[in-house]
């Protein structure tokens, strides 16, 4: 009987979780390293003992001479890399093997399908959040989770606290729609409202990136702004036509 190359064996795992670069240790937010970047730590302290052993010895790169300066620069590499990963694990942006410690102190929900990448950016944006919740922070924290994707936020502040913005209702002053009351007639303002504008970039199945949105992205806000506050997410805000969550449209033409 001849072998059917197109016949998957039994036993072996069938591969179906959408792949990224995250999963091999890459990042799309990566830089070269500033300090090792043109040559190794190894090479810098095995170019310093030898030169510092002076024309007595051998400078060939054979010989008791050459292992014995290997070992100690070696050595001494690890030192130097210790002390830079205890520097970078000071912040969740940079952390690496403390990212668990981090994702545990700043309460940030783990899963199996996450690579270290988004849980790094997810504990960034959570320790920007105890800053406070001021326009700087929320977009640095957004920058932070989101990445390329991340747009801009829109606001509607109205010109001063005296001329609140169009979608504004509150009991006898300014009343709203019945449909927005919840008791007691409608309480409602777009001031506290913040749209975030995102793009779905072509590294995220739909699946990936409705998680990030709708999971990380939620919780994220939620816990950041007050409690007062309302907010959403949009496509293609910056472009003509109808701005859903900020057109009258979206408040009078679906009721």
């Amino acid at each position: 009987m001849a072998f059917d190359p197109t016949v998957q064996p039994e036993g072996l795992p069938t591969w179906s979780r959408e792949r990224l670069i995250d999963h091999y240790g890459g990042a799309p937010d990566k830089e070269n390293s500033q300090t090792e970047g043109d040559m190794p730590y190894a090479w810098m302290w095995y170019s310093m003992l030898k030169d510092s052993r002076g024309s007595v010895y051998r400078q060939e790169q054979d010989g008791l001479v050459h292992c014995e300066n290997l070992a100690l620069a070696r050595s001494s590499m690890a030192v130097t890399r210790a002390a830079e990963k205890l520097s970078a694990s000071s912040e969740p942006v940079t952390s690496d093997e403390t990212l668990g410690r981090w994702a545990k102190t700043l309460n940030i929900a783990q899963r199996k399908t996450d690579t270290m990448h988004s849980l790094r950016a997810r504990c960034a944006a959570k320790r920007m959040a105890v800053n406070g919740s001021t326009r700087f922070n929320i977009e640095a924290s957004l920058t932070a989770l989101l990445g390329e994707r991340y747009v801009r936020i829109w606001t509607q502040e109205g010109s001063d606290l005296a001329t609140p913005p169009t979608q504004t209702f509150w009991p006898v002053i300014n009343p709203g729609p019945a449909a927005y009351s919840l008791g007691g007639g409608a309480w409602l303002s777009e001031r506290c409202h913040l749209v975030v504008e995102v793009l779905w970039t072509d590294d995220l199945t739909q699946a990936q990136f409705l998680e990030l949105m709708n999971v990380h992205l939620f919780h994220h806000l939620d816990t950041m702004l007050p409690s007062y506050a309302t907010f959403d997410w949009a496509l293609g805000l910056s472009g003509d036509g109808l701005t859903l969550d900020l057109d009258d449209l979206d408040f009078t033409g679906m009721i």
